[in-house]
Parts: structure tokens; sequence; C-alpha cells
């Protein structure tokens, strides 16, 4: 990061002074890592250096393209990495978030309901609330945080019902729908936030997210097939009933047809991508004012203009890090919400990567999803930040510690007790 920035500012002629200020947050990323090995040597130890490495890589770029965005980018991610050593601290033993499984998932629906209700518009969706003018924020951020929770907390519960229920009595049997009508709704709710909210990157989020968490509780493919036929239905529905929503398929379909109006974002982010070929035009020689939403939505295809193919896939390689390691404290967890918990967030991080990825590349239509740690948002950053400080505190309180010698000289793994 530093010798990133320090490029940069002999490229902008900017003061190296610049440099200290934006070094604090790879100083608090440090302090992250101290406090929380004077918590527990237990857990991971490679997720939060990979995820320093990826903010690093936004608040570079960030600089590059905003230097005023940049500045509250770092006060956000100072703020966001306090939350996740408070969030480390203060959930004692991350099992006991199964307790709230159902408050978590009304708020998640009170928030997303007020999004509706009350949202503020731009750039085509109603994603923002606002307070008294002055403070905005994307309740949508932290309802993904709580979904998680919920599914995690009513899969754990219900999980041997479900796969039991769907074994014996079929896919549309009463008693296996019983079990499964909570996470058959959630298409529903995925549906209405694409329409009301016309956020596409939120619901293909959403969607993603359940489709994983049914094959989960179910370990049947068949539960995933019919909700994927339920979405695509339903997105069938509102192409042809919804305006902006068939004008946002057009625009993704056949961008050239309109290329100073809706199509003439994906236009320019293909043209810079072509640009930047394999390894780049150079950092801080691209024409990033060209891209429409250069700081938040595009950013990626900023990254792969001045840095190429090569510089592009080794972030993505970082986000393959970050799956990968969140995924493995699911896998050694020895306590079901704590593994689904991880694996739930684990996935999110995951599609937001993709489906901004994918959109980019015109393999899905461009949405607005932010890639997380790198895009700029206040509301994303703090909350991915929290929802990290839960998968260290899974990886703390759900995971074996490493095996000990007992003094026969065998090996056994010594339990983690619960603190009290």
């Amino acid at each position: 990061m530093g010798l990133g920035l320090f490029l940069l500012c002999l490229d902008q002629g900017q003061s190296l002074l610049r440099v200290l200020r934006v070094m604090t947050v790879a100083g608090s990323f440090m302090v992250a890592a101290l406090l929380m090995q004077v918590e527990s040597e237990g857990r991971d130890h490679l997720l939060l250096p990979a995820v320093s490495l990826i903010a690093g890589c936004g608040v570079i770029f960030l600089w590059r393209l905003n230097p005023e965005a940049a500045s509250r980018q770092i006060v956000w991610m100072l703020m966001g990495g306090a939350l996740m050593i408070i969030v480390y601290y203060l959930v004692d033993d991350v099992r006991d978030l199964a307790r709230y499984k159902y408050t978590a998932g009304v708020g998640a629906i009170a928030l997303m309901v007020a999004t509706m209700v009350w949202g503020q518009e731009k750039g085509g969706a109603r994603l923002w609330l606002g307070i008294a003018d002055v403070v905005s924020f994307q309740p949508g951020e932290l309802a993904k945080v709580l979904i998680c929770v919920f599914l995690a907390g009513y899969v754990a519960d219900k999980g041997e019902l479900i796969r039991s229920h769907s074994k014996d009595s079929g896919l549309l049997a009463p008693l296996a729908l019983r079990y499964m009508g909570p996470l058959l709704l959630v298409v529903v709710f995925s549906l209405a936030v694409f329409v009301l909210l016309r956020d596409l990157g939120a619901a293909l989020l959403f969607f993603g997210l359940f489709v994983a968490v049914s094959y989960l509780a179910t370990g049947r493919k068949r539960y995933a097939v019919l909700m994927t036929v339920l979405f695509v239905a339903g997105a069938a529905a509102a192409y042809y009933c919804f305006p902006h929503v068939g004008r946002r398929m057009a625009a993704w379909l056949t961008p050239q047809a309109d290329p100073y109006g809706a199509g003439h974002q994906i236009l320019q982010v293909l043209f810079g991508l072509a640009a930047g070929g394999v390894s780049g035009v150079g950092f801080g020689k691209g024409f990033p004012d060209s891209l429409p939403a250069a700081e938040t939505d595009t950013i990626l295809a900023v990254i792969g203009e001045e840095i190429g193919l090569l510089g592009a896939t080794g972030l993505m390689l970082l986000f393959v890090v970050v799956s990968y390691r969140t995924f493995a404290i699911a896998w050694q967890s020895r306590d079901r919400f704590g593994a689904l918990l991880a694996a739930n967030l684990g996935i999110v991080f995951a599609l937001q990567t993709l489906v901004i990825a994918g959109g980019l590349l015109r393999l899905i239509p461009l949405t607005g999803i932010t890639l997380p740690f790198v895009s700029y948002g206040g509301s994303s950053v703090v909350v991915n930040f929290i929802a990290l400080g839960l998968i260290l505190a899974v990886s703390r309180d759900c995971r074996p510690w490493p095996p000990q010698r007992t003094p026969d000289n065998s090996h056994r793994v010594a339990q983690p007790s619960r603190r009290p």
C-alpha cells in the first residue's frame, strides 16, 4: 500500500506526507490483529491479512480517482475496523446469536420495508434512507448480515426436520413445505426487492444466498431447481409488467442501441477493459472520467484498465482466498449454527464479487452492487467489517483448537470451553 501511494503522489504531484495519512489503514489492521491475538490464538490468521490487502488496493485506486472520497473511505475503514473488534469481543460466544434468529429476520424485513416506503432514489434504485438530509445509509447492507444470522439459526434448528420430511414425503408434501415455507418465501422477497427497489444486485444476492442455504438445509438439488424456476418466472413477469425492468434488461442485451443513454455505462466499461489488455495502460494513465460511477459500481473496470488483466486477476485471487478461508472455517466448525453462519457470510462475499465481475463482463445485467472492501461507500465498508468480525468469532468459538500432546505422547484435540 505504501509503495502504491508513493507512486500515486509522484504521478499527481502531491505531497508525500499524504502517504502517512493513508497508512493509518494498515496500522489499524495491525492493531486489530494484535487485539484479537490477546483475546484468543484459536482464530483464523489468514483472513484478516487477505482483507487488508484488498482494502489497501481499494484505497489506492479511490485516491487516484477522488482524494476526498478516499479520505472519507479511510474514516469508514477505521470505523469498520473498530466495530469489527467490538463485535469480536462483544459476542462472547457466537453460538448465542442462534437464540436471536427470528429477531434478526424481522429486523431485516423491517429495514427493507422501511427502504421501500421512505427510501431515496439514487442512480435509478431506491436504496438509501436519510436522516434529516445530513446522514444517509443503505439498510440493505445491514439486512444482508441479519438475513445470514436468521437463515443460519433457522436451518440449524429445523435442518433435520427439513431433510427427513423432504426425503420421506416428497418435495411438495405439506410436511416438507411446512418447514421449507420460510425459505421459499424469501424467493418472493428477492423479487419484491428487484421490482419495488429497482435493485437487481440485491435481488441476485439474496436469491443466490437462499438457493445455497436451501441446498445446505436439504442436500437435495431439486429445491434449488424449484427456487430457480420460481425466480426466473417472476423475473420474466417483471420484465413484461414493469417498464423500468424492461429498460434495464434492454440496456444489458443491446447496449449499442443506446450508446449515449442506457447503454453508455456498460459500453465504456468494455472499452476500458479492452484498452487495459493484459498488463494495463499504466497506473494513473487510464481515463476513468469517462466511466459513470467509477468510484462505486465500476471501480473494478478502472483497475482492469490501468493494471490490466494480471492486476485484476490478482485482486480476484485475493477474494478467492477470503472465500476459501471463510468456507474452511465453516467446514471445520464443530457447531452447526457457526458453520452455517460462516458459510452464509462467505456466500455473500463470493456472490457480491461474482455479480459485480459478471456485470462488468456483460455476463449478467450490470447492477449497483459494491465490490467488498474496494468500492466507495460507508454502509458497505462498515457492514462488511462487522461481517468479518462475526466470521472471525466463529473461527474462535466453533473450530477445534490445534492438537496438543498428552502425557502418553498421543495427540488429542483440545476443546475450547465457553467463556463466562
